[in-house]
C-alpha cells in the first residue's frame, strides 16, 4: 500500500514539483503540496484498506451462513426421508 500512497502524492503534488524544479513555483509551496497530497493518499488508502476488509470479512461470513443453511437443509432432508422409510 505503500507504494501506491507514495506514487498518487507525487501525482497529485507533480505540478508544483515540477514548478519548483523549473523556478516558476516556491519550494516551500511545492513541498507544502507534497505533505497535503502525502496526508490526503494516506488517508484515502485506509480508508480503502478498512472498506476492503469488512467487504472481504461480511462475504465470508456470508458463505459460512449459506455452508451452514445447507448443512440444515440437507440434515432436515434426511431426516424426512428416514422417518418416511421407517413409517411406510
Amino acid at each position: 500500500m505503500t507504494p501506491l500512497v507514495l506514487g498518487a502524492a507525487l501525482l497529485l503534488s507533480g505540478p508544483s514539483l515540477v514548478g519548483a524544479f523549473r523556478g516558476t513555483t516556491d519550494v516551500d509551496t511545492a513541498l507544502l503540496h507534497l505533505v497535503l497530497a502525502l496526508l490526503v493518499s494516506a488517508v484515502a488508502g485506509r480508508i480503502l484498506r478498512t472498506l476492503y476488509e469488512n467487504y472481504r470479512a461480511s462475504t465470508v461470513a456470508a458463505a459460512r451462513v449459506a455452508a451452514h443453511e445447507e448443512a440444515v437443509a440437507a440434515a432436515q432432508k434426511a431426516a424426512e426421508e428416514h422417518r418416511r422409510r421407517t413409517d411406510g
